[in-house]
């Protein structure tokens, strides 16, 4: 009976093994649900938009194929679009019906072409991108994107975009009885070895010598052919069973090469989780080719309500925005290159910059720009909005303490325009900032007469340009705080009586303010105040009162207007970008210098 139940235990052995084994095998389910699409047109970029990439859940694989360059990158679905506003490009879609994805042509409109021509055509590098890829020939990227971002594919923007492209999602293919099915198979293996052994035991001890039997009949005795036939037929009975026991030992080895997967065993339903919740990160490439631009981090992020303004960038793509502007400041230092700087400065920054390049080519003694650091960022506050122009506001704080944080005010005039410095401000010592709003959330851009300050950005302007100018005889002077405004030593009304005592009888000086350039920027602070950017000049006329007489400029001056020596007289104007805390309307307390940067800007020559 032994034997018969160690066949039968060999027998179950087999059948749980072999469908636990089968289940991963021949009757596995696809784990992934694939769509292809070959385009057919010859747009220079592909937009697989956020419903494309919804059509099932988790993480999104993309393989590109297509001849020479390939570029890939994902943002903000509105963002994507804004950049390719005015350019003809393809969308692509899903056909439910046939499982495949499905390619739309968008024809150029007319009315964003000053967005076309704003910027490069190469997508590669703008500063809309969360995360770029690049490779060459083909491109294999997991991405995990929730809902309101977008994939932008393009080739280098002139030549036709990859053509083959393939989405692919999980699908959930876990075989939950595996490990149940194997681990019993094992234990009925186990059983019916053990009946095994017990069975040879059992007939190897009933073969044993006994005590002598009494003599039997002549006749009786067993022949020496009967004894080799039992002994035969117990030899046939060990091989009958062997094969019972190679085949689920057989298959108890897939067992232990597989090794332990949570898909081979029964799982607790998962707690519930917020599924707006999404980590846009790309995995690694399979691709040796392929290559990540050092863009922003993948963060995580929500999904995007369109129906609400976006602040204009997240704290990881300002972190590579400022990283990239600090490198472009530092190439354009060395070589005193305004070209150069253009290409991430602007407006009373990029004016003020390039004038201190001139003057050092002829007076190296002028001190240098303050360098930007590529970071870390100590305040993020940018502008929440869906049009543009988008302005972003940051400061930055070195590796050295002890050189002052510099607060930079960033403007991207269109979609394809990259960020730009438009005011570059040095903080005052010990200045504390209001708080304002988080990065995620992003605050208002106020306009310039808005009545929910205590003054406006042009009333300020005049108001602080009368105290440099009368100093405590302005009208203005309780209006603006006073305390670590080191701005009014410097230039203030002192600073002007000091320099017309020390000038010669033969010549005047004269100072007056002149209209700034600059726009004024006010983004609203958490407590209704505003941290306010403003450009404010200042001209510095020398004429000589003597006929026949002469003024001879000197230093920056000299340098800047090319004149040593002038019966006309000369004409110097500095600019001065100023940082101001304006309180709300209604509070008691005063408008506030936060931190300036002051040079000469202009000198020439009068008529």
């Amino acid at each position: 009976m032994r034997f018969i139940f160690a066949i039968f235990a060999f027998i179950i052995a087999t059948a749980l093994i072999g469908v636990g084994v089968a289940q991963r095998t021949v009757f596995l389910p696809p784990n992934t649900v694939n769509a292809t699409v070959d385009v057919q047109s010859d747009a220079p970029y592909v937009m697989i938009d956020s419903d494309t990439l919804q059509t099932h859940p988790g993480k999104q694989t993309l393989v590109l194929s297509g001849a020479g360059t390939i570029f890939a990158a994902y943002g903000r679905t509105s963002d994507v679009e804004a950049w390719l506003n005015g350019a003809s490009y393809d969308t692509i879609g899903y056909d439910s019906t046939t499982g495949n994805l499905t390619s739309t042509t968008v024809e150029a409109d007319a009315d964003g072409a000053d967005n076309v021509a704003s910027g490069s055509a190469n997508p590669a590098g703008s500063d809309l991108w969360l995360e770029e890829f690049t490779s060459t020939d083909a491109m294999y990227r997991t991405v995990n994107l929730p809902a309101g971002y977008s994939v932008i594919i393009a080739s280098d923007g002139t030549s036709p975009a990859p053509t083959n492209i393939k989405l692919s999602w999980p699908i959930a293919n876990a075989t939950p009885w595996v490990g149940p099915l194997l681990v019993a198979g094992v234990v009925f293996l186990l059983a019916g070895l053990v009946l095994l052994v017990l069975g040879l035991l059992h007939m190897r001890r009933s073969q044993r010598p006994r005590r002598k039997p009494p003599a039997l009949p002549k006749g009786k005795r067993f022949s020496a052919s009967r004894t080799n036939a039992i002994e035969s037929s117990v030899k046939r009975g060990r091989r009958s069973i062997a094969p019972f026991v190679a085949v689920p030992m057989a298959l108890a080895s897939v067992l232990a090469f597989s090794g332990c997967s949570a898909d081979y065993w029964p799982q607790a339903a998962p707690a519930a989780t917020d599924t707006a919740t999404a980590t846009p990160v790309a995995d690694a490439t399979a691709d040796p080719n392929s290559t990540t631009a050092p863009t922003a981090a993948a963060e995580p992020t929500v999904a995007v309500d369109e129906s609400e303004p976006a602040p204009a960038v997240t704290q990881a793509q300002l972190e590579t925005i400022v990283s990239q502007i600090s490198s472009v400041t530092a190439e354009a230092d060395a070589a005193s290159s305004a070209d150069t700087l253009a290409n991430r400065f602007e407006g009373p920054a990029l004016e003020l910059r390039s004038a201190t390049y001139a003057i050092r080519a002829g007076y190296p003694e002028y001190p240098a720009p303050q360098a930007i650091p590529a970071g870390p960022l100590q305040v993020v506050l940018p502008q929440a909005s869906n049009s543009w122009p988008k302005t972003v506001f940051t400061i930055v704080q070195g590796t050295d303490t002890t050189v002052p944080p510099v607060a930079l005010m960033l403007v991207q005039d269109t979609p394809r325009a990259n960020y730009k410095v438009y005011y570059e401000i040095t903080l005052e010592p010990d200045t504390s900032l209001p708080p304002v709003a988080a990065a995620s959330v992003g605050t208002t851009r106020l306009a310039p007469d808005t009545k929910l300050l205590q003054m406006t950005p042009d009333q300020l302007k005049t108001a602080y340009a009368d105290i440099l100018s009368v100093g405590d005889s302005s009208q203005y002077i309780d209006q603006i705080d006073a305390t670590g405004d080191s701005l009014r030593t410097q230039v203030g009304a002192q600073y002007k009586a000091d320099k017309k005592a020390g000038l010669p009888s033969t010549a005047t000086i004269d100072f007056a303010q002149v209209a700034g350039t600059g726009q004024s920027i006010a983004l609203a602070t958490s407590e209704s105040g505003a941290l306010v950017a403003v450009d404010l000049r200042e001209s510095e006329t020398v004429k000589p009162v003597e006929s026949g007489a002469t003024v001879s400029p000197e230093g920056a001056v000299k340098a800047l207007s090319g004149v040593s020596e002038t019966a006309k007289g000369a004409e110097a104007i500095y600019g001065y970008q100023l940082l101001f805390y304006i309180p709300p309307s209604g509070d008691p307390g005063k408008a506030q210098l936060l931190g300036f940067t002051q040079g000469l800007v202009q000198a020439k020559e009068l008529p």
